[in-house]
C-alpha cells in the first residue's frame, strides 16, 4: 500500500472466522517509521487501523504484523503489512493563457503571472517565450517547493500591424501557456499605394499623401523617398491627428519608377509602394517650319522632316494632313520611342494653281505640335500640250489611311454598259471612287498617261459587296481601272492595280459563202441548159434545112 511522506492512510485488516463469530484483531508487530492507530471492527471479519508516517523517516518501506483470534480460540498466523512510503507528487498551478490589449507597434505592455505548487516535491523548470514576447528582469527559471508560488512578468512588444497568437511552454512538464495580442502601427500612410502622374504637359510629376496619427502621443517622423523623388523629409504629426504632405519628381528625370517610400520614427516603420510614371513625351521637329515654296500644278514639293522624343514615354504620332499633303513612311505603324528621331518625307501636290497656308499636326497623345506649311502652285506655262505634259502621270489622292485596297473585280457586259462589282475591303471604308486612264501627248509629242475621276460613276455598298455601273461605252471597248476607297474623314486608301474591263463587240458581218456557191451552181445550171436547148435547137434547124433538100 502506498502512503505520502508524514502523511497517514487507513489500512484495511481481515480474517476468516469458522465459527461465525467476532474475530479479534491484534498488532503483533509495529511499524518502524510511523505509528498506528487502534483497530476499529468493521465487521465480524473485517477492521481497520491508520497509519501516521514520521515525515522526518524520509520515503522508503515500513510494515507492521497483525494477527486474528475466534472467540474461545486461539491465534492466527500473523499477517504482513507493507506500506511504500513515496514523497506526495506536485501540484503545477499557472493560468491557462494571457491575452493583451492592442498595442502600437514600437511600444511595450506588461502582464504579471502567478505559478503556485501545490504538491508535495519541488517543481524546478523554465518558461520559454517567442517573440514578440518577453520576460521583464527574469530569465524564466522556477523553483517552486511545496505550496511556493512565484510571479512572472511578460511583457508584449508588437513589430508588425497584425494580431499575434503563439504558445509558451513551462519546462518541467511540458505545460502550455496561451498568449494573444494585437500589434497597431500608430501611423497610417493613405492611399496604401502611392502614384506620381503628370498632367500630360510637363516632365513633372506630382502627388501627395497622408500621414495618420493614431496614438495618443504626438510622432515624429522621417519620410525617405527614392532619389528622383522631391518629398519633405522630416513630419510631425500630433496625436490623434493627420498631416498632409506633398511630392514632385525632380528636374530631369524623365523616366518610370517603381520603388517605396518609408516613414520612420518612435519604433515605428511604415512602407508604402510608390509608382512614378513616365513623363508624357515631347516632340521636337525640325525645321519648325516648312515652305514649299513655288511648285508648278501636278508636280510636288517634298521635304525631309526630322522628328525627335525628348521626352520620357514613347510617342504615338497621329497625323493631321492638310489636302494635298503627304507623309512617308505612314507614322502611325509605330511610336516613336523616348530619346529617338525619325525622318518623314513631306510632299505637296495640287492639279490646279492655288496657295498653301495651313499646319501639319501631329497629336501624341499630349501636347500636340504644328508645323506650319508653306507653298504657291502655279499653272503650268507654254501650249496646252505643256498642259497635259505636266499632269501626264497625274494619279489618285496619296494614300493617307490604312486600309486595305481592292485586290480583284468582277463584271458583266453589254455592247455599252459595264456591270461592276468587288468585295468591301473594310467595314471602315464608306465610300469608293473610279478613275479611267487616258493617252496624253507632251509637248514633244511624246506619250503618257494620266487617271481622270469619274464623278458620275457612283458605285453602291450593298452590305459587304460594292457594284458600280459604266454607261455610254463604245462596242468592243477597253477600258483601264483604278478604285480607291475612302474612310469616314475622306482619307484614301492605296489605289487599286490596274483593271483591265472592255465591252461586248459588235455581231460581225458574215460573207454568205454558202448562199453564194448555191447560187452559183443554180446560174451555172441555169447557163447550162440554155446552152444544151440552144444546141438542140441548132442541131434541129440543120437537120431540117438538110431534110428540105
Amino acid at each position: 500500500m502506498k502512503v505520502y511522506i508524514g502523511e497517514s492512510v487507513e489500512v484495511p485488516l481481515t480474517g476468516l472466522s469458522r465459527s461465525g463469530g467476532q474475530l479479534q484483531f491484534l498488532i503483533r508487530r509495529q511499524p518502524t517509521a510511523g505509528k498506528l492507530s487502534g483497530i476499529t471492527p468493521t465487521s465480524r471479519n473485517t477492521a481497520t487501523v491508520t497509519y501516521t508516517h514520521d515525515a522526518h523517516a524520509g520515503a522508503g518501506v515500513d510494515r507492521f504484523r497483525y494477527a486474528v483470534r475466534a472467540p474461545n480460540g486461539g491465534f492466527s498466523t500473523p499477517a504482513d503489512v507493507t506500506l511504500n512510503v513515496v514523497p506526495r507528487p506536485p501540484v503545477f498551478v499557472a493560468p491557462p493563457r494571457v491575452d493583451f490589449p492592442a498595442v502600437a507597434v514600437g511600444r511595450s505592455a506588461q502582464q504579471t503571472i502567478e505559478i503556485r505548487n501545490d504538491g508535495g516535491s519541488r517543481i524546478t523548470g523554465k518558461l520559454a517565450l517567442p517573440a514578440p514576447w518577453s520576460l521583464v528582469k527574469s530569465d524564466g527559471s522556477y523553483s517552486l517547493g511545496p505550496g511556493e508560488a512565484a510571479s512572472l512578468t511578460i511583457a508584449f512588444t508588437p513589430t508588425e500591424d497584425r494580431s499575434v497568437t503563439e504558445t509558451a511552454l513551462f519546462s518541467h512538464a511540458d505545460v502550455e501557456l496561451g498568449l494573444s495580442g494585437r500589434g497597431y502601427n500608430p501611423i497610417e500612410i493613405v492611399p496604401r499605394a502611392l502614384r506620381l502622374e503628370g498632367d500630360g504637359r510637363t516632365e513633372v510629376r506630382t502627388g501627395g499623401f497622408v500621414l495618420r496619427n493614431v496614438s495618443d502621443e504626438d510622432r515624429e517622423l522621417r519620410i525617405v523617398a527614392p532619389s528622383q523623388v522631391i518629398v519633405q523629409d522630416a513630419v510631425s504629426v500630433p496625436a490623434k491627428s493627420e498631416t498632409q504632405v506633398a511630392m514632385h519628381t525632380r528636374a530631369g528625370f524623365l523616366g518610370s519608377l517603381d520603388d517605396k517610400l518609408v516613414a520612420t520614427g518612435g519604433g515605428v516603420r511604415v512602407e508604402v509602394p510608390l509608382r512614378v510614371m513616365a513623363a508624357p513625351p515631347r516632340l521636337v521637329v525640325h525645321p519648325e517650319t516648312i515652305d514649299f515654296g513655288k511648285i508648278v500644278a501636278g508636280r510636288s514639293g517634298k521635304v525631309t522632316l526630322t522628328l525627335r522624343n525628348i521626352g520620357g514615354s514613347p510617342a504615338p504620332l497621329r497625323a493631321k494632313l492638310p489636302e494635298g499633303v503627304t507623309l512617308e513612311p505612314d507614322p502611325s505603324y509605330d511610336a516613336l520611342p523616348a530619346g529617338e528621331e525619325r525622318k518623314f518625307t513631306v510632299a505637296y501636290a495640287r492639279a490646279a494653281a492655288t496657295k498653301l497656308d495651313d499646319a501639319l499636326t501631329f497629336d501624341t497623345g499630349a501636347t500636340p505640335v504644328s508645323i506650319p506649311l508653306r507653298a504657291t502652285v502655279t499653272e503650268a506655262i507654254g501650249s496646252p500640250a505643256d498642259a497635259a505634259a505636266a499632269s501626264a502621270n497625274a494619279a489618285p489622292p496619296p494614300p493617307t489611311s490604312d486600309l486595305p485596297p481592292v485586290d480583284q473585280i468582277g463584271f458583266t457586259q453589254t455592247k455599252t454598259r459595264l456591270e461592276l462589282s468587288w468585295k468591301r475591303a473594310s467595314p471602315d471604308i464608306v465610300r469608293y471612287g473610279l478613275f479611267m486612264r487616258e493617252i496624253v501627248f507632251n509637248a514633244k509629242g511624246d506619250p503618257g498617261f494620266k487617271y481622270t475621276p469619274l464623278p458620275r460613276v457612283k458605285p453602291r455598298i450593298v452590305r459587304d459587296e460594292v457594284r458600280a455601273t459604266l454607261e455610254g461605252l463604245r462596242p468592243g471597248e477597253h477600258v483601264t481601272l483604278l478604285i480607291v476607297g475612302y474612310d469616314a474623314q475622306g482619307l484614301p486608301t492605296v489605289p487599286s492595280a490596274p483593271f483591265v474591263v472592255f465591252t461586248k463587240p459588235s455581231e460581225p458581218w458574215h460573207i454568205p459563202w454558202f448562199w453564194i456557191g448555191a447560187l452559183a451552181l443554180v446560174g451555172f445550171a441555169v447557163v447550162l441548159v440554155r446552152e444544151r436547148w440552144r444546141a438542140r435547137a441548132e442541131r434541129d434547124a440543120e437537120f431540117a434545112r438538110m431534110h428540105q433538100w
